[in-house]
């Protein structure tokens, strides 16, 4: 079996274990940005530790991206079965729009098609600058409520702190 990594197959392996992530980082820390939270965009995968090779693939593949290990021993020292992982990510916007280029013309089935179209509509308006200003960001953060597939009952705008909006 031949090693290599097509499109077709790469559109597959999203299907299964890829995750279109936006997360709000607090800003206390930049105090020129005008609200409390910052969006910030993440393709990721996640496999156990002795898949490392296949996220290697992927990103010879791609041509970018990181990989990064991450240890799950506080897990097991708890008593739970749970093996190390290595996380691939994709997180800077000129990596994404490339990402975005990669999957425009691929057709997925699950519930992936929802976020994927979310999640570049949400990196299109970032490149905007539309998270800059009170209606963009509100939008943004009501397009980042219906990720995974909607199912974001615990989602808070703010992340559970107070929005603050230039008047």
């Amino acid at each position: 079996m031949e090693n290599k990594i097509t499109k077709d197959w790469f559109v597959g392996f999203i299907e299964g274990e890829g995750n279109f992530h936006v997360g709000l980082s607090n800003t206390k820390n930049n105090p020129g940005y005008p609200f409390d939270t910052y969006p910030f965009l993440q393709f990721r995968i996640f496999l156990r530790e002795d898949d490392e090779e296949v996220l290697q693939l992927i990103k010879e593949f791609l041509g970018f991206g990181n990989i990064y290990k991450k240890s799950l021993k506080y897990n097991r020292d708890r008593g739970f079965k749970a093996m190390d992982q290595c996380n691939f990510v994709v997180g800077n916007s000129k990596d994404l729009l490339k990402l975005k280029d990669i999957l425009s013309d691929s057709c997925l089935f699950t519930k992936k098609k929802k976020d994927r179209k979310l999640f570049f509509k949400i990196l299109d308006m970032k490149i905007e600058k539309k998270h800059l200003n009170e209606e963009g960001y509100r939008e943004m953060l009501s397009l980042i409520g219906g990720l995974n597939s909607g199912e974001r009952g615990n989602f808070k705008p703010g992340n559970n702190r107070k929005l603050y909006f230039a008047k």
